[in-house]
């Protein structure tokens, strides 16, 4: 898109593709949390989105990809990346920062659908987020967090050789939660980035987006 180069964005892992989706392909995105994101009661994430009923789940997958469009500035910016493997969409990776040419500082986030889970895909998905902040982007610190008993990310991080930063108690509907924030900074990412080989296209039409 001429005046939205960022839809020229794309990350490619050995299984997978990463893009902002069509709005089509939001739709099967939707489609996929409305068939189940969290084990029934659990609780990830501080919005609990993910445990609203599925028509709820499905519309705010929606809502949230035209909202991060919509409000996104260089200053402050939420990447929604629709992840395919094959034609599939199978969950979403997010990356986001805040003053990213002041701080260098970004923060990642991912789902994914429930029948998609097990199989290696959020160790993957992470690679292209941390490749795209670090390789693409010159990031010197990506932060992520987790709620305690979140093990898949929590053990996505240690794999990519994250730090513990810290623990903040959050409220989610009314009941409190601890949420572990990791932190990866270069030397880190480039100890680890050997894991899963990226590749990552368009970014020089849409670099200014970000910084």
């Amino acid at each position: 898109m001429r005046h939205w180069p960022i839809t020229g964005l794309e990350l490619t892992t050995p299984d997978l593709i990463l893009r902002l989706p069509t709005d089509t392909e939001l739709d099967a995105l939707a489609q996929v949390a409305a068939e189940g994101v969290v084990p029934d009661g659990a609780v990830y994430f501080p919005q609990p989105w993910a445990s609203a009923p599925p028509p709820e789940r499905a519309r705010n997958v929606v809502q949230n990809h035209w909202w991060a469009r919509g409000d996104w500035t260089h200053d402050s910016w939420r990447l929604l990346l629709a992840v395919f493997h094959g034609e599939q969409v199978i969950g979403q990776q997010n990356l986001s920062a805040r003053h990213f040419a002041t701080t260098g500082e970004a923060r990642t986030g991912f789902w994914l659908g429930s029948r998609f889970q097990g199989q290696g895909y959020g160790t993957q998905m992470r690679a292209a987020a941390l490749a795209l902040a670090f390789d693409g982007l010159g990031a010197t610190r990506v932060t992520s967090t987790a709620f305690a008993d979140n093990a898949a990310s929590r053990a996505v991080s240690r794999r990519f050789g994250y730090q513990p930063n810290g623990v903040h108690r959050v409220a989610v509907d009314g009941c409190p939660f601890d949420e572990h924030e990791e932190v990866i900074e270069t030397a880190d990412w480039r100890a680890h980035s050997h894991l899963v080989t990226v590749e990552i296209s368009g970014l020089p039409a849409c670099i200014t987006y970000f910084r």
